[in-house]
């Protein structure tokens, strides 16, 4: 079991749909870091996290909408 690789307050790129699958990119702020089963983003989704496969709730630099990221969606840290 590893640490999650981000922490809150990161700004990052990432793949807000589909992963790694071509779609764009978009930036955010990593505002938490799910470590196991809990609702996330605006949606309130129930979302399959645990220490190992952790979930970062971003928010949209552009929409300002939250939605929960896989860590592997995640290109790099920015700013």
């Amino acid at each position: 079991m590893s640490a999650p690789k981000y922490s809150e307050g990161q700004k990052v790129e990432y793949h807000p749909i589909g992963g790694r699958s071509g779609t764009s990119t978009s930036t955010g702020t990593i505002t938490r870091v799910i470590t196991e089963p809990d609702a996330a983003g605006d949606t309130g989704v129930t979302v399959k996290a645990s220490p190992g496969d952790p979930r970062y709730e971003i928010e949209n630099d552009n929409t300002r909408k939250r939605a929960a990221v896989k860590e592997e969606n995640i290109e790099r840290v920015v700013g």
